[in-house]
């Protein structure tokens, strides 16, 4: 590589360094892979949507917070999970305030503040999933099995554990957490490393171009259907705030990692061309529409719309707005089980959109703007 290559590549990673630094440190941190913990905390609103009559609270001995109406008389007790057990959603941390009685049998099970999506949010709340710890015993709280909601599962997952683990601290046993079974668990795993292997041999080995329409339908039912996990910005930045929740979300991690580096040694675009299930979505859609394609218009001047997508949603991030950032990308669209109609429509969009147009979403993407940025291939070509 000549040195004016290595110049723009080293520009292109420090611009990139300064943006994460700058949001990470925006989100709470110190350095970048280091957190203050004292974001989480407990205010008399958060009590009162579990005891309506608080008027005060205190932190007993034992962890808990002791809760008490307007006489001062004793009504109830509060569990912060995070004083007992760290568990991660699909965006970050997912903290939980749990009431109990006396009898130490559950009241009711509050979400606090986080980052995960509200759709998923509502999901978790209701008779069928959240509703089901109501009038449940602590000491059978860490046995006690609830299905994980499709379309919401990393949420629900972390509720379970979050309960479950609160509930084995202060009973002092031990908690299962299995919400689904090892061998459903297991076939996923399989399926994910499959494919993971799959796309390397798609991207490096020739003559595979004729088998990417069966390829891209793989990467649409288990990157899409199946796990409902793509990457996005509301991702990210969870990543960038909370850290990498390594066990409850190995498979876009390991998703994360391989399309910096299969993109940096020069293959561009691998995650979007390769692994994006809506990416996938949208080339199917391409391949069999009977319309002719064109190119969407994307590009004024030499700015491209995605480049201004994603400085906008970085400077809102920076300047302290807090954006529903799931609701700037179409992927969520893929647990259309649970999300809204508002999001299902911005999928839909798409489809018909990628009926005329070439991937439509890929050419304002900010998410792929931003993995794109990273490539040495990219830096590569640039003429000086």
């Amino acid at each position: 590589m000549r040195k004016k290559q290595i110049e723009a590549t080293v520009y292109q990673y420090t611009l990139i360094i300064i943006i994460l630094i700058a949001l990470a440190y925006r989100g709470g941190r110190d350095f970048l892979f280091q957190k203050n913990e004292a974001e989480i905390t407990v205010e008399l609103k958060d009590i009162q949507e579990i005891y309506p009559r608080a008027a005060n609270y205190e932190l007993n001995r034992h962890g808990a917070y002791d809760v008490y109406g307007k006489k001062n008389q004793k009504i109830g007790t509060a569990l912060l999970s995070s004083n007992y057990t760290k568990q991660f959603g699909y965006g970050g941390r997912v903290p939980l305030l749990i009431g109990i009685d006396d009898n130490l049998t559950i009241t009711e099970v509050l979400l606090l503040p986080n980052n995960e999506t509200s759709d998923y949010i509502q999901a978790i709340y209701g008779d069928e999933f959240i509703g089901k710890w109501e009038g449940v015993n602590l000491e059978d709280a860490t046995q006690f099995q609830v299905d994980i909601i499709s379309g919401a599962t990393h949420t629900s997952k972390a509720v379970i554990a979050g309960v479950k683990h609160t509930a084995s601290s202060v009973m002092k046993s031990d908690a299962s957490v299995i919400a689904e079974t090892s061998l459903w668990a297991t076939i996923k795993d399989m399926l994910f490393l499959s494919l993971m292997l799959l796309s390397l041999v798609m991207v490096f080995k020739k003559g595979t171009a004729k088998y990417r329409t069966i390829y891209m339908f793989l990467v649409l039912v288990i990157m899409g259907l199946i796990f409902n996990n793509a990457l996005s910005a509301q991702l990210l930045h969870g990543w960038l705030k909370d850290g990498f929740a390594w066990r409850a979300n190995w498979q876009t991690a390991v998703v994360f990692l391989l399309a910096l580096t299969v993109s940096f040694i020069g293959k561009r675009k691998f995650y979007c061309n390769y692994l994006c299930p809506m990416g996938a979505l949208q080339e199917l859609t391409n391949r069999f529409t009977p319309f002719k394609k064109r190119k969407l218009p994307t590009t004024y001047k030499g700015l491209s719309v995605r480049e201004v997508y994603l400085v906008l949603i970085a400077g809102a991030l920076l300047l302290g707005f807090s954006p529903e950032l799931s609701y700037t990308e179409p992927f969520m669209f893929f647990s259309f089980r649970v999300v809204g109609i508002g999001l299902i429509m911005f999928g839909l969009i798409v489809i018909l959109l990628s009926l005329f147009f070439t991937k439509p979403w890929c050419a304002v993407c900010p998410t792929g703007c931003f993995l794109d940025t990273v490539s040495y291939q990219k830096a590569k070509k640039l003429e000086f």
